[in-house]
């Protein structure tokens, strides 16, 4: 009898994620980026719910939390720190919210209302919807602008951590090293990750991404090496 390989849910939308970053960093089709980084999002989402964990409402967490934690810890980004209305919200938030600078976000938990969920869903489905159906809409357009690959890659890549105990992809991996690049001052900068980051940091955006696809291919042909 031939053998059968059998994927679970999980498994394809890592699948799917890694193969959406690799054509990310490799320059393809935006919507083609979209379409595939979609469909790992909505599995994913729905692992989240299926555990009683809340997508939109970790989603809205995490866009707070960060920010506030590194406003407490005196390491906001210097272009956030200077924008004095950003800053003036952030300090409120601080003020209602009780994350320190040694807060973890699986310490914190925060609930939306069906409302809220359904304009996060609604928003971040859009470009989505558009790709998959044209049974009552046709005609419709969308403006190229709005394909936000890297937020959606970015969501899709931290529901997929919140479901796997496992260590990162190196898709994985090398994406961390790429959001980390565009941070300032670049975190950790003597460390090896950090060295990365730096040199990354000052690449043109083309050839930063080209690296980045670089570092992929070696990763994963070294892991090929290492299971035969």
């Amino acid at each position: 009898m031939r053998a059968r390989i059998h994927i679970t849910k999980l498994a394809a939308a890592e699948r799917q994620l890694r193969a959406a970053i690799r054509m990310y960093f490799a320059g393809e089709d935006e919507l083609a980026i979209h379409t595939v980084a979609s469909a790992a999002y909505g599995l994913l989402r729905d692992l989240k719910a299926e555990r009683g964990l809340d997508e939109a409402a970790d989603n809205y967490l995490a866009s707070v939390f960060y920010i506030v934690r590194d406003y407490r810890r005196g390491t906001l980004p210097r272009h956030l720190a200077s924008d004095r209305s950003f800053m003036a919200a952030v300090e409120a938030w601080a003020e209602q919210i009780p994350i320190g600078p040694d807060a973890r976000l699986q310490d914190v938990s925060a609930t939306v209302s069906p409302d809220a969920a359904r304009l996060f869903w609604r928003e971040r489905s859009k470009i989505a919807s558009f790709l998959k159906h044209a049974d009552r809409d046709a005609g419709a357009s969308i403006v190229e602008d709005e394909v936000d690959n890297l937020m959606l890659l970015l969501q899709a890549y931290n529901a997929h951590q919140d479901l796997t105990r496992e260590g990162s992809t190196n898709e994985g991996l090398v994406f961390e090293l790429y959001i980390g690049a565009s941070e300032d001052p670049i975190r950790e900068p003597e460390s090896g990750a950090g060295q990365i980051r730096s040199m990354l940091a000052f690449r043109p955006e083309i050839e930063r991404r080209r690296m980045c696809m670089k570092l992929i291919e070696e990763a994963n042909a070294r892991r090929r090496e290492d299971a035969v």
